[in-house]
């Protein structure tokens, strides 16, 4: 069970990671507050959608799975899209850091929609659902955090391009997403 459900966590989390190192790539300089409130909002989203889909059952997963592709697709978009905008509206590129609460609660939204969906499955797994839930949460914002890191000192060595990679990262995470789930059918 410890193996299953580190397994879950982690492989939930990695949308976090690719999402947050994109975003940082974003960031002209290592901001610590919105690193730690897009880590702490992350694991929060991942956190709430496990127990929401563990308390609605596996009755409306069919129904959530028939979109979530296209709404992770379309937030993840108009996020990358913004940055891509914002790099080529801006002579001095970047963010500056900063994280505003509409980008926050998009990717939030987008990188946790999987959550909801595996947690309708857990009662299916004998999984505790409160270890389950601190164990993705935890997972989530660490992975979230090392993303952010590992974007901003990219930025660093690239340079003012990184906003627009970080951009077109986020775009190509979400058509990954819907490719995904396209092919699949």
């Amino acid at each position: 069970m410890t193996a299953i459900a580190a397994a879950i966590a982690i492989g939930l989390a990695l949308d976090c990671f690719s999402v947050a190192l994109g975003r940082g790539m974003g960031n002209r300089r290592m901001d610590s507050t919105s690193a730690l409130k897009t880590s702490f909002t992350f694991g929060a989203f991942h956190i709430g959608m496990l127990i929401l889909g563990w308390g609605l059952g596996s009755g409306a997963a069919q129904l959530i799975s028939e979109l979530d592709h296209w709404i992770a697709f379309g937030l993840l978009s108009a996020a990358g899209i913004h940055m891509i905008y914002e790099a080529i509206r801006c002579d001095l590129g970047g963010f500056g850091g900063g994280i505003g609460i509409k980008s926050l609660l998009s990717l939030s939204i987008a990188t946790s929609i999987d959550t909801l969906i595996v947690g309708f499955s857990l009662p299916f797994m004998k999984i505790q659902m409160p270890v389950m839930a601190l164990l993705v949460g935890v997972t989530s914002s660490t992975f979230t955090a090392i993303g952010w890191y590992l974007g901003t000192r990219t930025r660093i060595i690239i340079g003012e391009k990184s906003e627009i990679i970080g951009g077109s990262i986020l775009i190509l995470i979400g058509l990954k997403i819907l490719l995904d789930h396209l092919l699949a059918c």
